[in-house]
């Protein structure tokens, strides 16, 4: 498929998306990302739909694999990039912004259907993995992945941070997956680590600060003295220079 940013999504929600070098913390997913599409092992031909998508990390290697990939986004500003690097490499990959609650796709349209971090921050669960289990083909495969409730995410009510992400934890549990695919999908769940390092709890914190866009958001947002005491706490804890978080890999065959 050509390359190609159709449609348009506004609102808080896609700006909170959007402006934060992504790319960078992306870069860390790549084991995860090489997990995903290898757990697919992609024919030829075969149509994949990468839901939010990002910075493309799933639908690049998707489509080095030779699968007719799509990916779908609500931040136009990830897109671009997704679509400059898909440019770079010469890979034919449609890129579209759209709502993983509303894709704009026909019913079992895609062979398999990705979301690595991405569809588990949609506000309406039900309607989005309605949506993920119509868009695919009977017999073929979603891969998802989400967080699962930890220190990390724990942490920012202690900075003073609203808890965008606690619903999307739910996506980390097994009788929440169930409820939610369950009846589409006959399902396996693996379990993952991800982990990223720096030289020191500084350094981490300026790379997690500023390419985790729904946290960069709000740091934004807040006046100079509640950003340094959420700096305070978020170095603290990263002060050993490592950030490991905990992950569900859902694998499903569409029924």
């Amino acid at each position: 498929m050509a390359g190609a940013v159709a449609g348009n999504v506004s609102g808080s929600v896609a700006e909170s998306w959007s402006g934060a070098s992504y790319e960078r913390i992306a870069e860390t997913f790549a084991p995860i990302h090489d997990r995903v599409v290898s757990l697919l092992a992609l024919e030829p031909g075969s149509r994949l739909l990468d839901v939010a998508c990002g910075t493309g990390g799933v639908a690049l290697r998707a489509a080095r694999a030779g699968a007719d990939v799509v990916g779908i986004d609500i931040s136009a500003d990830q897109l671009a990039k997704a679509q400059r690097a898909a440019a770079a490499e010469g890979l034919a990959i449609r890129f579209d912004e759209g709502d993983c609650e509303e894709l704009p796709y026909g019913d079992g349209e895609f062979d398999s259907v990705v979301s690595v971090f991405g569809a588990i921050f949609a506000a309406d669960q039900e309607r989005t993995a309605s949506e993920l289990a119509r868009v695919c083909l009977p017999g073929g495969r979603l891969v998802l992945t989400a967080w699962q409730k930890d220190a990390w995410s724990d942490l920012h009510t202690k900075a003073g941070r609203p808890q965008y992400d606690v619903d999307a934890r739910e996506w980390g549990r097994e009788e929440h997956i169930g409820r939610l695919l369950g009846d589409a999908f006959e399902l396996e769940l693996q379990a993952g680590t991800w982990r990223i390092e720096a030289d020191s709890g500084e350094a981490l914190w300026e790379l997690v600060s500023t390419s985790m866009p729904p946290l960069r958001t709000w740091l934004a947002s807040v006046d100079e003295e509640a950003q340094a005491r959420a700096e305070r706490v978020y170095v603290d804890f990263l002060a050993p220079g490592v950030l490991e978080r905990r992950y569900v890999l859902v694998l499903g065959v569409r029924r």
